[in-house]
């Protein structure tokens, strides 16, 4: 199943923006859904992202582009919530 079939159509998932640089990486989440790992990236002028990436070979690394914040613990505590539902 496609992570964003996982989502609600809210939240609208996408490839990383160029140049952006995890800034906080959580801990791997596991489930029946894979492994996922939570992480902050900065994409530019002080905005974050939530972003996760399912460990694996061929696998990338997605991120929820419709709602940056100025504050990296904000896109990580979302993140984890992200993982957590692609791992379930």
């Amino acid at each position: 199943m496609s992570l964003t079939k996982l989502f609600d159509k809210s939240v609208q998932v996408s490839c990383t923006p160029p140049g952006s640089v995890n800034v906080r990486i959580g801990n791997a989440i596991e489930g029946p859904g894979g492994r996922w790992i939570p992480c902050a990236s900065e994409v530019g002028d002080g905005a974050f992202v939530s972003c996760v990436y399912e460990v694996g070979p061929g696998r990338n690394q997605v991120c929820a582009a419709n709602s940056p914040t100025y504050c990296p613990d904000k896109a990580l505590a979302r993140a984890i919530e992200l993982a957590a539902t692609a791992a379930a």
